[in-house]
């Protein structure tokens, strides 16, 4: 068995592995909600023996911790450091799963203790799994760990790359442990695995073949760093909370109040449209879909106590697994009956003004009083935005809320509305800001005959 499971919202790849005639199985970079992994092995008549970390990991909350409590052996490479029972790996050490044998390459670059694992079974083809070092046509970035350890460790990367990965024969399948959309690498491809040839080819990062070259290039292509980037690092290292029930229950809407008036936030998932038209006072707005945990990552603080409203009580289960993915356990409950319960109780309620882009360009064709705040990354903004706009993205709204206090309306925008629908939200929660959302965002707004 090789099964890939993916998390689609932070874009990251564990991998199951099994001997089918020893029934033994490696969970390879496990995320947190194990049960996925157990339920399968369960399904298959499987026992995981051990729970493999490519390196510890910045973007999301590792499960291998919880493995080892299930009896499995967590494996990490040379100088980890976890602070949990683990087996150091060495570079060239065979790890024996039956007719399965992993082979443990120490592959440098990413971060210090990176591995990669060759996979070869009998019939099969052979693979490596290979972490953040080496994606579908890209590379891993090197900067996490600080400006300090960016240039040693991208230096580490070329020789990880060139002189250990890049030796593999050319048919050998690559499978990374990310996607694209992930921010741990720039310029990931869309396809879910290659070849050790395919890269050697066509990754433009593997065209640097003098190192000084290529050190240039992959620094200088970083793409933008989550907050709760250096907490997850520190979280891994420790080892995560173990995880009891994971479903969430509901709450009145007098238990939500009451949780709100001793510092909770209320996390709405509903459409910009629905909230807009109404939503508890203070909440923050990020639309139901896979990257709830991604975006509250970005924006909430950590040890945030969260109640979640969503249209549908299954949007509100899967939200809170996936904010446990991001180390948000604090997840208290669910409104019952959503927003219509809040209202008829009679608890404090906002507002959102939302228009067009084609609003928007009318707005400014009369030259109305407002700003424009475009809360796109920095990379988004350069390649084109709305003329006199300017660039807060929404992770640093929350922070530089009182540089726009003292103007008359502002509008905020993103690509499409999704992100701008937090800004607003984040900007409204700061208070004494006049804000509306632009519905429909740039891709919109590039569509609009000149005024």
């Amino acid at each position: 068995m090789f099964q890939r499971v993916s998390d689609d919202g932070l874009a990251q790849n564990s991998y199951l592995i099994a001997c089918d005639r020893t029934r033994t199985a490696a969970v390879i970079d496990p995320r947190r909600d194990i049960d996925v992994f157990v339920q399968e092995a369960q399904r298959c008549g499987l026992e995981i023996v051990q729970a493999i970390e490519t390196h510890t990991h910045a973007d999301f909350v590792s499960g291998a911790r919880a493995l080892a409590a299930m009896g499995a052996e967590v494996v990490a490479g040379p100088g980890a450091g976890l602070e949990f029972p683990f087996h150091e790996a060495r570079h060239g050490e065979t790890i024996g799963l039956g007719d399965v044998v992993l082979e443990i390459l120490h592959t440098p670059g990413h971060t210090p203790e990176h591995i990669s694992i060759v996979v070869r079974e009998p019939g099969q083809p052979t693979r490596v799994l290979t972490g953040d070092t080496l994606f579908v046509g890209a590379v891993g970035r090197p900067d996490l760990l600080g400006e300090d350890q960016a240039g040693p460790l991208a230096n580490a990367l070329f020789d990880s790359l060139f002189r250990t990965l890049l030796a593999l024969d050319d048919g050998v399948e690559v499978h990374p442990g990310h996607g694209a959309g992930s921010l741990c690498g720039a310029g990931i491809g869309q396809a879910p695995y290659s070849t050790i040839g395919q890269e050697r080819r066509f990754n433009p990062l593997l065209q640097k073949h003098n190192r000084a070259d290529f050190v240039s290039a992959v620094l200088a292509d970083l793409p933008e760093t989550p907050p709760y980037f250096p907490r997850m690092k520190r979280l891994n290292r420790a080892g995560p909370p173990l995880l009891g029930e994971l479903a969430v229950p509901p709450l009145s809407a007098s238990a939500a109040a009451d949780l709100l008036n001793r510092g909770a936030l209320v996390i709405d998932l509903r459409s910009a449209e629905a909230f807009g038209a109404g939503h508890p006072r203070g909440a923050l707005n990020i639309a139901f879909g896979p990257r709830v945990g991604y975006w509250t990552g970005w924006v909430v603080a950590a040890g945030a106590r969260i109640v979640l409203l969503a249209s549908d009580p299954a949007h509100a289960q899967e939200a809170a697994r996936q904010l446990l993915r991001v180390g948000f356990d604090d997840v208290a409950g669910y409104l019952d009956q959503g927003y219509a319960a809040w209202r008829s109780a009679g608890l404090p309620s906002a507002s959102i003004e939302l228009i067009t882009a084609r609003e928007l360009r009318d707005r400014i064709s009369r030259r109305e009083q407002q700003t424009v705040v475009d809360v796109r990354t920095a990379r988004e903004w350069r390649t084109g935005h709305v003329d006199d706009a300017i660039n807060i993205p929404v992770s640093e709204l929350a922070d530089r809320a009182a540089e726009l206090r003292n103007r008359s309306v502002v509008a905020t925008i993103c690509e499409s509305g999704v992100r701008s629908s937090l800004a607003a939200s984040i900007l409204l929660r700061a208070g004494g800001i006049d804000v509306v959302n632009v519905t429909d965002g740039t891709t919109a707004y590039r569509l609009l005959e000149p005024a």
